[in-house]
């Protein structure tokens, strides 16, 4: 082992630096923190060389070219264990291993969304629009077919209208008396099977839309190297480092899905810089891709200087980090190929190592809890006007669809009128009829002229407004404090219908 060692090294604090003092260039970091104890113990004494760029490089520059032409006999920093790096250099023991993620500016709004589309997924709305969709026809279909097979013409035969409004009106907790009068134990089945199904959905809903009202989890629209490409981020990263490396090699690698974005222009290459500069570079859409220990370091740093400067919690958590990562790879210290004290240093390396003595030097700058998660969990919760914009879309749409339904009934209305009274005239004129068969003129009637037009563009009579229409046998009772219409079915049964709800009346639509 020699006694004098010429070493190398970047700046990539907290794991490595080097500074200049009296003259001299002193190491600092974590790296030199654990060679310095490798030195003391295997008594040498070095040098340290710095690289022209403070990047990996090649054969010819950066720390890797130095270590190819062995110009030093150590690179003292936390390189990546690569095997597009193994032509270069050879590596000690693994010091430790880290995660390649992004940083981002905090979102206002999670990913998952705060209005009422939040408690369920996109496909669990697409298959409760389907089985709204279907489930109408399949009851229709069955009850149908039961009615032709068992030829009872006491059966009721429900049209595919009454089937699509019950499967409606059980998802809005309406209620209908359909399934009360029919004697088909198949389609009861069918009944029950869909009022539970509701049951539970609108249970679940009902309990997820609390969740996220009063206290929702926030989460980013990335969790992974995909989600940054397919999605159209933006990134910046250091140049030289692991990532600039990866993206200009001619082979296929982990990191090759960012050269679609990079050739789409949003990748950029910044040499290493201060904190501050580098985050001020990033917003909710362009994000900085580099070690995550470091990322937790810039973000404490800038934590602790909003903290200095008073700001309330949710503004000093400007930044948030990326919960996946891009790149999962070991770190080490370099040596040149053929390097005669590689095996010394391993082994006490090693050591130290298994003592846990990196593990506990990393953990030093950081504090124990987690700054700045993903979810700042913070209690106060007020309901926002974005949480209620689909329910202003569900009102101005409802309005609008009956508003183009009300315009087409207007149109079919004129439309009947003028058939209708052009055929008048014509019957008017004809030979064929007689005295007898003549329409009578609506200016010779007793009616005035006026309301005989009235008549005739009055719309037909609702449902509800039918001789058949069991509303129109009512008796009104007072029972135990509220008043109910007591009326009698065809088929004898008595029931009590409150006057005061509204969507009372809706129950006879649906029988």
């Amino acid at each position: 082992m020699p006694s004098q060692l010429t070493v190398t090294s970047w700046n990539d604090m907290p794991f490595s630096g080097i500074v200049k003092e009296n003259g001299k260039w002193v190491g600092k970091g974590y790296a030199f923190y654990i060679f310095d104890l490798l030195s003391t113990k295997l008594n040498f004494t070095y040098t340290i060389i710095p690289p022209k760029e403070h990047i990996l490089g090649d054969k010819s520059s950066g720390i890797l070219g130095l270590l190819y032409e062995k110009k030093v006999d150590v690179a003292v920093a936390f390189l990546p264990v690569l095997p597009e790096i193994g032509q270069y250099c050879t590596f000690s023991a693994p010091l430790d291993e880290t995660k390649l993620t992004a940083v981002m500016k905090r979102p206002q709004e999670s990913a998952t969304g705060s209005g009422l589309l939040a408690p369920f997924e996109r496909t669990v709305w697409l298959l409760v629009l389907m089985s709204l969709i279907f489930v109408g026809p399949i009851i229709y279909f069955f009850a149908s077919m039961r009615a032709k097979l068992w030829h009872d013409p006491s059966s009721e035969n429900f049209s595919l209208s009454s089937c699509f409004w019950f499967v409606y009106s059980s998802l809005l907790k309406q209620g209908t008396n359909i399934v009360a009068t029919t004697v088909a134990d198949s389609t009861r089945m069918l009944f029950a099977t869909w009022w539970i199904f509701i049951l539970i959905l609108t249970s679940f809903y009902t309990a997820n839309l609390t969740a996220f009202l009063t206290k929702p989890q926030f989460t980013l629209s990335i969790s992974s190297l995909q989600d940054i490409v397919h999605k159209g981020y933006s990134w910046i990263t250091y140049k030289g480092r692991t990532i600039d490396f990866l993206l200009s090699q001619n082979q296929e690698n982990d990191l090759s899905l960012l050269n679609v974005s990079k050739l789409q222009g949003k990748g950029v290459f910044k040499y290493y810089e201060h904190s501050r500069a580098i985050l001020g570079s990033v917003t909710t859409k362009r994000l900085f891709l580099a070690e995550a220990h470091y990322l937790q370091t810039l973000i404490f740093k800038d934590y602790m200087n909003k903290t200095r400067h008073h700001l309330q919690h949710n503004s000093r958590c400007t930044y948030v980090i990326m919960p996946g990562s891009i790149l999962i790879t070991s770190r080490a210290f370099g040596f040149p190929h053929g390097s005669t004290f590689e095996k010394r240093i391993n082994t006490l390396l090693l050591r130290l190592i298994e003592t846990g003595i990196i593990h506990r030097t990393k953990k030093e700058d950081l504090p124990l809890t987690e700054i700045c998660p993903v979810d700042l969990r913070s209690s106060e919760r007020q309901l926002r006007n974005t949480d209620l914009l689909l329910t202003y879309k569900v009102v101005v749409g409802g309005y609008t669809i009956a508003a183009i339904i009300f315009f087409f009934e207007f149109i079919y209305a004129f439309i009947l009128y003028r058939v209708q009274n052009g055929k008048r005239k014509v019957c008017c004129y004809l030979p064929c009829c007689g005295p007898n068969e003549k329409p009578q003129n609506p200016l010779n009637s007793n009616l005035p002229t006026q309301n005989y037009m009235m008549m005739l563009k009055k719309s037909p009579p609702a449902i509800y407004q039918y001789p058949g229409n069991v509303l129109i046998k009512r008796k009104q009772q007072f029972i135990n404090g509220r008043s109910y219409y007591v009326v009698t079915n065809p088929y004898g049964d008595r029931k009590l219908i409150p006057i005061r709800t509204p969507s009372a009346f809706l129950f006879q639509y649906a029988a």
